[in-house]
């Protein structure tokens, strides 16, 4: 069974595949190294609320949206 940041970690890589960005477009468009930014993604507890809004934002994705996908209340389409 996935824990709570493992499934956050999945759906922010799965929102990035689907919105066609590279780990390096993203970490460019937050000012960060790619190599900060895969941290990010891989343990999404080391994200400042600041970076995760910025996120967020790139991906033209609110935060009732995103928690609702996490948690299984709306389709991913």
């Amino acid at each position: 069974m996935e824990n709570i940041i493992e499934i956050i970690s999945g759906k922010l890589k799965g929102i990035r595949a689907e919105k066609g960005y590279s780990q390096e477009e993203i970490a460019e468009k937050l000012g960060v190294h790619r190599e900060t930014f895969r941290k990010y993604e891989n343990d999404p507890s080391s994200l400042e609320m600041e970076q995760f809004l910025k996120i967020l934002d790139i991906y033209e994705i609110d935060t009732i949206y995103f928690f609702n996908l996490v948690y299984g209340k709306m389709p991913k389409n």
